[in-house]
């Protein structure tokens, strides 16, 4: 059983602000020695994104690094689908459009895993579903890292926090489409109706037409799925058993960058703006819950368990269910097999004070 210190939404004001939480739970989870290189993983939002996690969160971890002695980096990984974050130069420029700047938070910000999305290093991990994750390589090569997790839903795996951040997140393209590929599509030609919109949305090419209906070229496709919302008629058929096939190759993989960097990460979860969508969507939806948060640790599963029951606590106080209502996935499935893969455990002691 790991400790969760947590620090509740309901008693910031002007003398207890969330820049004062982040400064009182830091020294709890920091595994900061002087002289490290570390690693403030994030992520900044898709361009559009208005609910991300708030730069001045970022450089509040920043200047408490600099005061253990640490030289820090704020970091993220580039993407899958077509947006604004698909190769590490737009990567750069959405982050500074959302306000993630060296000026705003005091410290360079570099894309982890490079120009293309193809610096990575090897890990074995010998999981039930993947055998090996590759971790982008600025990640791996870290001294330490303070990973900053956004909560929120996710249509694949119910929830984002600090075991999507791990799992997908720290990973390169390749380590990416190894968690994703169990997701590949097909086309329900019935109900297809040829208008070619969502091959627009492909930067694999592996959507095509044929005799006027769409076609996936499964040696292309990476399994991302973002197609899925450009088609209006539901033709795009993704496997039935989809999401749960993810959700395992999704916590296994954050045992990648755990093993890379053992006992030196440390984890904050900013449990505001609960949006039903993750970041990586270019708008962002009205909150399904209200505001719950800051939770600290050094187990990513207990983290993301106590942030979990931490926000059904606060739906069920709104008669609003629980978070697997949001999209009818339950997100208990990666956490498990992060727990099952040895990441850390779902036991934990929540501190409040």
């Amino acid at each position: 059983m790991n400790d969760v210190f947590f620090r509740s939404a309901e008693e910031i004001g002007p003398e207890n602000t969330q820049i004062d939480q982040i400064v009182d739970l830091f020294p709890k989870i920091s595994p900061v020695k002087k002289g490290d290189i570390v690693a403030i993983k994030i992520h900044p939002g898709e361009l559009g994104n208005t609910t991300y996690i708030r730069p001045v969160i970022v450089k509040t971890v920043v200047d408490l690094v600099k005061e253990a002695g640490g030289i820090p980096f704020v970091t993220d990984t580039t993407v899958l689908y077509s947006g604004k974050r698909f190769n590490g130069a737009d990567l750069l420029c959405t982050a500074a459009t959302n306000g993630f700047t060296h000026g705003s938070m005091g410290a360079p910000i570099i894309c982890a895993d490079g120009l293309l999305g193809d610096d990575f290093v090897s890990v074995g991990i010998e999981g039930e579903t993947i055998n090996e994750i590759t971790v982008a390589s600025a990640i791996s090569k870290a001294d330490s890292m303070i990973m900053i997790s956004h909560c929120k839903g996710h249509p694949a795996s119910g929830f984002g926090g600090a075991i999507k951040n791990l799992g997908m997140g720290c990973l390169d393209k390749r380590g990416k489409t190894t968690v994703h590929e169990v997701g590949k599509p097909d086309i329900d030609h019935d109900k297809c109706i040829g208008c070619k919109k969502c091959l627009k949305t492909c930067p694999w090419d592996a959507l095509t037409m044929e005799n006027g209906k769409a076609n996936v070229n499964k040696d292309l496709c990476r399994g991302e799925l973002s197609c899925l919302g450009s088609c209006d008629y539901h033709a795009i058929v993704p496997p039935a058993d989809a999401s749960v096939k993810m959700q395992q190759r999704l916590g296994e993989a954050a045992m990648g960058p755990v093993k890379l960097l053992p006992g030196k990460i440390g984890y904050i979860n900013w449990i505001f703006n609960l949006t039903p969508g993750c970041d990586c969507f270019n708008f962002s939806a009205p909150a399904f819950a209200g505001d719950v948060g800051i939770t600290a640790s050094k187990d990513p599963v207990a983290i993301d368990k106590a942030s979990l029951d931490l926000i059904n606590e606060k739906m069920e106080d709104q008669s609003r269910g629980c978070i697997t209502n949001v999209w009818g996935v339950d997100p208990i499935v990666h956490l498990e097999y992060a727990e099952k893969i040895g990441a850390g455990t779902a036991e934990y002691n929540l501190i409040r004070k």
